[in-house]
């Protein structure tokens, strides 16, 4: 279920519709690196991201007035980002070494994997099969599944951002699960085969 912005969160939104610079240098602060993070996963180029993203900012703070208030402010940002990629993309022909940014644009889901080694004492084999089953997976389930579990939005976020419906949200992730539950499942009864 969609959560509705906490008074801090909507008193910072206000604050920053009516002009408080200091309440939209606290959404800098707070969007900015997962919003470039994000941005840096889809088209993977960095320079191209930071700049869409600092045109993004600066368009935001100028049509600010005119803004509704989002029930999610992470999920607002997050699609009109996306959005804003997909038209600079569009706009800026010239920019051939920007992968094409369309249906089939790539997104990298990575772990933070010496955290993950750390905490979890796995071997470095297992990580390499993790990483592995996770580039099988589609690039918009690669997509959901770095919304869901990276940045921890809800469903109904993740289908307002990827523009789509909420039930199609539900299923990309599920199915992006199975396959790599499957795939894990696999990988441990072949384990189990090679060392008898």
């Amino acid at each position: 279920m969609q959560e509705y912005l906490s008074n801090t969160e909507n008193r910072t939104w206000q604050a920053f519709k009516l002009g408080d610079r200091k309440a939209f240098e606290k959404l800098l602060n707070q969007y900015y690196p997962v919003l470039l993070n994000y941005g840096q996963r889809l088209i993977r180029d960095n320079d191209f991201a930071q700049d869409c993203l600092q045109d993004f900012f600066i368009d935001l703070w100028n049509h600010r007035e005119n803004l509704d208030t989002p029930q999610s402010i992470k999920a607002y940002l997050f699609s009109s980002y996306r959005r804003a990629l997909f038209k600079e993309k569009t706009r800026n022909f010239w920019n051939r070494n920007v992968i094409e940014l369309n249906e089939e644009y790539e997104i990298e889901v990575q772990f933070n994997i010496e955290t993950y080694l750390i905490n979890n004492e796995i071997e470095h084999e297992t990580l390499l099969k993790l990483k592995y089953y996770l580039s099988t997976l589609s690039k918009r389930q690669r997509e959901a599944v770095y919304l869901r579990f990276n940045q921890e939005l809800e469903y109904e976020e993740i289908s307002q951002i990827m523009s789509i419906n909420h039930h199609s949200a539900i299923n990309l992730v599920y199915e992006a699960l199975k396959l790599l539950r499957k795939n894990w499942v696999m990988s441990f009864i072949i384990c189990l085969i090679t060392i008898q």
